[in-house]
């Protein structure tokens, strides 16, 4: 994947769509409780507007790697999911420009649910 502060927004598109195929095993209880962690994140993004430091919310989001641990745990289908988000965050937290790379991850997490629902075999 590429750094995320740097992904073009087909391409970030185009790796949801892959994705939500890819995880359409996974219960759809599993992803939505992580992505409520996300929104949790986003939300105070949006509250900070302008202000917004990544340092504000590099720890919860460092956190949601035990949160995917811990649903890998529970179910295996959520493995390759736990395992790609990890990438992810990584890919936030190194890049250059962490803000842009922090939005970039929140897209990219709201699409691969769109996605997710859109092939799920559990709908």
């Amino acid at each position: 994947m590429e750094p995320l502060d740097k992904i073009k927004p087909d391409v970030l598109i185009k790796i949801a769509e892959d994705k939500g195929k890819d995880f359409k095993k996974i219960k759809t209880n599993q992803i939505r409780n992580f992505f409520s962690a996300v929104v949790s994140i986003k939300n105070q993004v949006q509250l900070a507007g302008k202000e917004f430091k990544f340092s504000q919310v590099e720890t919860e989001l460092l956190l949601l790697k035990p949160k995917l641990a811990y649903a890998a745990g529970r179910q295996s289908d959520v493995k390759p999911f736990k395992e790609f988000m990890e990438k992810a965050i990584d890919s936030v937290v190194n890049s250059e420009n962490n803000e842009k790379a922090l939005l970039n991850f929140l897209s990219l997490i709201e699409s691969i649910v769109a996605y997710h629902k859109f092939y799920s075999e559990n709908k």
